[in-house]
Formats: structure tokens, sequence, C-alpha cells
């Protein structure tokens, strides 16, 4: 199972937007989606999600767990905060960094997070990682410009999406594109008989014209 069916599953199981899901995992690890980093304050949080030292033990994950598991943990931890289906990005960031749902004023910025409340967090820093998530998801429109790769090429080492799919994990393609079928240039056989056909349609007409004429002529004679 790859990262992106992890985060299609969790968010089914929890009634989430896969997209939501993957966004907070995207701005929570900086962009990089991996599983192994630790940040916050002491650099005690872990993984993607940035699981606190509490959450690690109680969930079971560590920065050694991979992205999968952790998208699971995720899950757990949402439904344990309050996040209910059909709940939205806000509530879901909400529970993540301020503890449960509906504390959309509250700030972590105190304990080494970011400035800006859960609020502005969501709605004025997490543009970019809205974009990385729907080209980690597959969806359509791709990469932001700045990620995207060159036409028939695929990310190296080092990018942003590369290192958010982790290793031995592959880019979800998209369906190829139907080609379009042209209609075939018409026979020129064919088109030499049509135009022959309607030229003795038009002679037996004339000929029925001219008899009718003649049969008219006849009778006033």
């Amino acid at each position: 199972m790859s990262i992106a069916d992890a985060f299609r599953r969790t968010a089914a199981q929890i009634g989430a937007n896969p997209l939501d899901l993957a966004t907070v995992a995207s701005y929570e690890s900086g962009g990089k989606l991996n599983p192994a980093v630790m940040g916050g304050a002491g650099g005690r949080y872990a993984g993607i999600f940035q699981f606190g030292p509490w959450e690690q033990q109680h969930y079971g994950v560590s920065n050694r767990s991979t992205a999968e598991q952790q998208v699971e943990a995720a899950g757990r931890f949402l439904k344990d905060r309050g996040f209910k289906p059909g709940m939205g990005l806000l509530d879901m960031y909400s529970a993540i960094n301020a503890g449960r749902v509906g504390r959309y004023n509250a700030s972590d910025a105190g304990n080494g997070g970011a400035p800006g409340t859960v609020r502005d967090k969501v709605e004025k820093q997490m543009g970019v990682h809205v974009e990385k998530a729907r080209a980690l998801l597959g969806a359509l429109g791709g990469a932001p410009a700045s990620d995207a790769p060159a036409a028939g090429q695929t990310p190296q080492a080092g990018t942003d999406l590369a290192a958010a799919l982790g290793p031995g994990v592959t880019l979800p393609t998209l369906a190829p594109a139907v080609p379009v079928v042209l209609p075939a240039e018409p026979d020129p056989t064919i088109q030499t008989q049509q135009a022959q056909q309607l030229q003795e349609q038009r002679a037996q007409q004339e000929q029925q014209r001219k008899q009718a004429l003649l049969s008219v002529s006849a009778f006033y004679r």
C-alpha cells in the first residue's frame, strides 16, 4: 500500500477528505512527508504529523514507523480529539495543532510552533501544501510549477514530491489520454460512384419531364 492509498483509506474511515489529511501532513512535515523527521520544541515531535511524546507512546508510532503507519495512527488520534465525519480542514488541523476540534483561535507559537492561530495557518499558510497533497494523491492539476518535472521525466531525489513518496514508492500515474481518431479521407472511388448515380437520377427525372410535356401537347392538338 502506498502513502497515497493510506491517506485515502484513513480519510474514508473517519469521514474526511483525503486531500485535507494529506495537506495537514505536508504542512506539519515542512512539505517533505518524511516519516523519520523530528521537530518541534526540543526536537521531540516525530513523523509527518509531528506526534508528541505522549501520542507516540499512546498510538504506537515513532520516527521509525512508516508513513502509512503514521497516517493510520493520525486517523485514530483525530477521532479521539473529536473529529466527526464531514468536518473539514479547519477542524482537522485544530485537533492536531490545538488538541481538539473547534479551537480555531488557539496558537502553539509559545511552544515552538509557527506564528499564527489555527485559522491563520489553515487560511494563510497551507496553500502550497494543498498543491503538494493534490500531486501526491494524483489529483488533476498535478504538482505546482516549481516542483513539476519536465515532460517525460520523473522527479529526481531531493525534490519535495520525491521525498514525500518515500523509499520504494512510485508516483501515482494518471490514466493515459484517449487518442482522438480522425475520420478517414473520403474514398475517391465511392465519390465517383455517388456522382454517377446522381447524374443518372437527374437524367431520368429530365426524361420523365419531357415525356409529360409531350403528352400534354398531344392532348391539345
